[in-house]
């Protein structure tokens, strides 16, 4: 029987007081099961910047690159912060696991690793070692990302504002410090390739100038996109920017406007790139195709800008696909196949609605 005095009904672990003594079971039975640490509640959905670092197992550097690349931003937590945590950057878990099973943070390490291999060579005065391993630098592409983030080509054009603001910006800035000649270069192609566009396709509806420069809106597909142009002027770089996370948002927006431009120029029956906005080949020979007013001053042109260069570039483009010495001659008769069929499957349903009324006439 235990403490149970006779006559007394038996204590339920509802009704018993707290300072009494209760077994193991009644406690958790009443009070419930302890909880471990960083197991449930804010704690366990938001991690600060250390504690990711640490789980990755990469830079701050790194760490911040893969976030812009992959589209994660820190969180804020609704209601109170975690505990002795205020101040602090913190990020979902599932963005963390994402992370973790990206393949670019595989592509970090070993770039990581191959920089200590050229560091070494460098502090031995092994200068041709080191010359002779940066052609075998690990290499990465965003294809996958741009396809992950962007399911739809809707999407990717409603998204295109910043991209394209930042592409114009590139391609006016000059040539220094961290901004190499190359970027610039690739940046004015892509300003100029969506121009030409623009133009060709007659997309532009509104545009306004300001002292920042042209703001430009265009309609492509029912989807508005605006984006400014920085006026043709000398730019005055400020010291405080930080060119780093500038360089790692156009690397993915040049992925982004190649996937873009590649679809549009597709729509119209021409291949993206040019083949005529090339400038020179790596032995220093000029395509047949390029002339003088189809390369940009900066490429050996007489063009007044990018935008008439490529404009000029289109045109030569569609004069090819009307000869036949293009890939988009190809979609011409694709598409003129298809108009064939239809008006044969209109044919022949007008003719099958004659006889039906035919024979109700006769009826």
């Amino acid at each position: 029987m235990g403490n149970r005095v006779k006559g007394r009904p038996k204590k339920k672990s509802i009704k018993a007081a707290t300072h009494s003594g209760l077994s193991a079971q009644r406690k958790l039975s009443r009070f419930g099961k302890n909880r471990k640490k960083d197991h449930a509640g804010l704690d366990a959905t938001f991690i600060g910047r250390a504690k990711v670092l640490k789980r990755l197992q990469i830079s701050l550097k790194d760490f911040r690159r893969l976030c812009i690349l992959k589209g994660v931003y820190p969180r804020e937590p609704r209601g109170r912060a975690p505990r002795n945590k205020k101040g602090q950057v913190f990020y979902h878990i599932k963005d963390v696991k994402a992370l973790a099973h990206e393949p670019l943070l595989e592509k970090f390490r070993e770039f990581r690793a191959f920089m200590k291999k050229v560091r070494r060579s460098a502090n031995r005065n092994e200068k041709d070692e080191a010359r002779r391993k940066e052609p075998l630098a690990p290499k990465y592409t965003l294809y996958h990302l741009v396809r992950e983030r962007y399911p739809r080509f809707t999407d990717a054009l409603g998204d295109l504002d910043d991209a394209l603001c930042l592409v114009c910006l590139f391609a006016t800035l000059p040539s220094d410090g961290r901004i190499k000649a190359g970027i610039t270069r690739k940046a004015q192609h892509l300003a100029s390739a969506w121009g030409a566009y623009c133009a060709t396709t007659s997309s532009i509806t509104k545009s306004f100038i300001s002292v920042k420069g042209v703001y430009f809106e265009a309609e492509i597909q029912n989807t508005p996109i605006r984006w400014v142009v920085p006026h043709n002027f000398t730019q005055y770089v400020p010291e405080g920017v930080d060119f780093r996370v500038m360089l790692t948002f156009f690397e993915f927006y040049e992925t982004l406007l190649g996937f873009v431009l590649f679809k549009l120029y597709a729509g119209i029956g021409l291949r993206y790139p040019l083949p005529v906005a090339a400038s020179k080949a790596a032995n220093g020979s000029v395509d047949t195709n390029v002339t003088s007013a189809t390369l940009h001053p900066t490429l050996g042109g007489k063009a007044t800008s990018v935008l008439s260069a490529n404009l000029s570039a289109l045109q030569v483009a569609l004069q090819q696909a009307s000869k036949g010495n293009s890939a988009a001659e190809a979609v011409k008769d694709a598409l003129q196949d298809n108009e064939d069929v239809q008006a044969e499957v209109e044919k022949t349903a007008s003719k099958a609605s004659k006889k039906r009324q035919q024979q109700l006439a006769k009826s």
